[in-house]
């Protein structure tokens, strides 16, 4: 008899614990930001092109105004170009990163 109720305490304890632990995951889910700051940016990808198994580019959307093409390789990714929105020179609507090096 004593070892069922030790069985029964030690399966409630852990029940107790997982209901616990699912509930503080389940708040973290909802109520995650609590700083009332939304999201600055956006992303949304436009297109990928492959050149390989490893190598790729990718034009990425950002904030709907601000199209980035980056270049992805095994060793690093880089940014290639920037058009539209903020990132854009007045009168050049599209302008090499590589330009500012």
């Amino acid at each position: 008899m004593t070892t069922g109720l030790l069985f029964l305490k030690t399966i409630g304890a852990l029940a107790v614990v997982l209901g616990l632990f699912l509930t503080i995951i389940y708040a973290l889910k909802r109520w995650g930001n609590l700083s009332g700051r939304q999201a600055s940016q956006t992303m949304e990808v436009l297109g990928r092109q492959s050149f390989g198994p490893r190598h790729h580019l990718i034009m990425v959307k950002i904030s709907g105004e601000c199209n980035v093409l980056v270049g992805i390789s095994p060793q690093n990714m880089s940014l290639l170009c920037v058009s539209g929105g903020a990132g854009a020179q007045e009168g050049n609507p599209s302008r090499d990163v590589g330009e500012n090096l």
